[in-house]
């Protein structure tokens, strides 16, 4: 395994062996294996400690090093987070100054999909800046059905916002005692979720209750799909995302053998700690998609109070989203310390 910031981690851990062995070698009788042993962890605490003290410092070395390298594609990431933070002020600005807003279920459903994508961003972020571009990618999952959720309420009405709001206790009645268990009172609100559930079903219908429920009458008027899955969720968003992206994000999530694929280095090495590999791409993909997060958002508030400042905004997004894209994707790696020129990576683009 290589990548990792624990330098002097073995010999200590091999000198805690040796330390332990002669101990129990010399130990009176009556010392069981797990007093001596316990002797020696007290001890070799204060020594992990202090390597601790130096693995974050090297933690920090290796983000700055990133961050040299990678400089125009993690200030693209940041700026899109906090163009997605700005655009949310700025929905509930234009609520405040009069104009109309959407009704409370679209404006709450709304607000929460875009405060949970910039939530997501900085996870996202946050590991890539670290060189974890598999962990990141796995975030990016959510990020992505974030991306699908926001373009189906887009496309729907404040029914379809309700219907998404509403849904929270479907999910959770699905397995009450992994939520309610233990005392009455517990109890009590278990039955109380669940009767709530039944209630929605027998307004809302059947199809209600299934995983995707709350697209289920939108889904019937759009395509006639009556139950539908997420992969019909993203028929009616239509985002014309590569599949790619998101096959490799899964395969970072699944715990299988070709998820574990993914730690390997092209010198075919295991890396269970930082990797340079896939961090423009990486970049490109959470500004893509937290964009798209924004503009439905916008165009959500833009249908029941049109205005320019909405249209403006939503085309602002649009362009701002495209050239940080290409900042990420242009972010060159560093020379070596000869002096050579910095050299621009090779990576797929994206689709537009």
């Amino acid at each position: 395994m290589s990548g990792d910031p624990y330098d002097g981690y073995l010999q200590a851990l091999e000198d805690l062996v040796e330390l332990t062995r002669a101990r129990i070698f010399l130990a009176p009788k009556d010392d069981t294996v797990a007093d001596v042993v316990s002797d020696s962890v007290n001890e070799f605490e204060a020594e992990l400690w202090e390597l601790a003290e130096s693995t974050w410092r090297s933690r920090l070395d290796i983000e700055q090093s990133l961050e040299r390298t990678y400089r125009a594609a993690f200030r693209a990431t940041d700026s899109m987070l906090a163009l997605s933070y700005a655009i949310g002020e700025v929905l509930q600005a234009h609520d405040l100054r009069g104009q109309t807003p959407p009704p409370d279920p679209v404006r709450y459903a709304a607000i929460m999909i875009l405060t949970r994508s910039i939530s997501v961003g900085h996870e996202i972020y946050a590991m890539t800046r670290a060189g974890f571009t598999s962990g990141a990618r796995a975030r990016w999952r959510t990020l992505y059905e974030l991306c699908v959720v926001a373009a189906v309420l887009r496309h729907g009405n404040r029914g379809t916002a309700a219907r998404f709001i509403n849904h929270r206790w479907i999910l959770i009645a699905k397995r009450p005692r992994d939520y309610y268990q233990g005392d009455a009172e517990w109890e009590e609100a278990r039955r109380s979720v669940e009767s709530k559930a039944k209630s929605l079903i027998r307004r809302y219908g059947p199809a209600y209750g299934t995983t995707y429920g709350w697209a289920a009458e939108l889904s019937s008027r759009r395509i006639g799909v009556g139950k539908p899955q997420f992969w019909h969720l993203e028929r009616i968003a239509d985002l014309n995302w590569p599949k790619s992206y998101w096959t490799y994000a899964n395969h970072s999530v699944h715990a299988d053998s070709l998820g574990g694929l993914l730690t390997v280095d092209h010198d075919g090495k295991m890396h269970s700690g930082m990797r340079r590999e896939a961090i423009q791409i990486t970049c490109a993909i959470t500004v893509k998609a937290m964009a798209e997060i924004a503009i439905s958002i916008v165009q959500i508030w833009d249908r029941h109070d049109r205005s320019s400042e909405l249209a403006i905004l939503s085309a602002l997004c649009h362009e701002l989203s495209t050239t940080l894209q290409h900042d990420c994707l242009m972010s060159g790696t560093v020379a070596p310390a000869s002096g050579s020129a910095e050299v621009v990576a090779t990576v797929p683009p994206l689709a537009p």
